[in-house]
């Protein structure tokens, strides 16, 4: 499968501008029970800036942290695509877009926030991660039979937000998400990089995309019959599966070294 992957991502390079993008974490990151802990791999961030460095190749990332988080924890050069808030937000160059949605749910965030608290405060191992414009329960930590009563209160909580339109859940892997009311998702962000570059360069873009979450699956449905790739054994969309955020820092430096020897500088 590795070797399969590397093949698909090079023939997908000739004639076109390669546009490499992943998510961040648990696919160039462990996970932590402490959603504020985990750091990229250094073989996955080394990988990274080899790849940037590639005059014929886009690199980005899509990720659910914000993108100032995301910006700090992979600190990449300004022409890398960083979108974050599962794509409600991206930056690239100067430049900076950011769904309307945003600014209208800021209120109804902080609302839910502080109800959400004691709810979580009363489970052991549950994580209330802030993100300003959108937050999440983490249950990873919580005993796994008592995970899905978490969430399911956790839901009943913000209820009344979702009722009125005002947010919307967005269910990950142990997590249960509360963000902006838009229909909006990673593969949206996808496709709005995708006609970014090709408006930018001239290009036809052909996509990768690297990701192990639920929320990945809009984003492997958007590269089309471009290169999917799962990180874990989950039942996916992508067409093809690496078993760990070490396969995807190992698939990486691969693909950098292969595109620079053909000539990609």
């Amino acid at each position: 499968m590795f070797a399969d992957i590397l093949r698909a991502c090079v023939a997908r390079r000739r004639g076109a501008r390669l546009v490499v993008l992943s998510d961040f974490d648990g696919t160039l990151a462990e996970f932590d029970l402490d959603p504020t802990l985990p750091r990229i791999r250094s073989d996955a961030f080394a990988a990274l800036v080899a790849l940037s460095s590639l005059s014929h190749v886009t690199l980005g990332l899509v990720s659910g942290r914000r993108v100032a988080d995301l910006a700090r924890r992979v600190p990449l050069g300004s022409e890398v695509y960083m979108a974050g808030l599962h794509g409600l937000e991206i930056v690239v160059d100067d430049r900076s877009w950011r769904h309307d949605a945003v600014e209208r749910a800021l209120t109804a965030v902080q609302a839910l926030e502080t109800s959400l608290a004691p709810l979580v405060a009363g489970w052991a191992g549950a994580r209330l991660e802030a993100k300003g414009a959108a937050v999440a329960v983490h249950v990873r930590g919580v005993a796994r039979d008592d995970r899905a009563r978490v969430l399911a209160a956790a839901d009943a909580t913000a209820a009344p937000w979702l009722t009125a339109g005002a947010l919307r859940q967005l269910v990950g892997a142990d997590v249960h998400e509360y963000l902006p009311a838009a229909a909006w998702n990673k593969g949206d962000a996808v496709r709005w990089i995708a006609h970014d570059v090709e408006r930018d360069t001239g290009e036809t873009p052909a996509l990768v995309y690297f990701g192990d979450d639920l929320t990945d699956e809009d984003a492997f449905r958007a590269v089309g019959d471009g290169v999917s790739v799962v990180v874990g054994r989950r039942a996916s969309a992508a067409r093809y599966r690496l078993d760990a955020p070490a396969d995807v820092a190992a698939l990486l430096a691969d693909l950098a070294e292969a595109l620079a020897l053909e000539g990609g500088r």
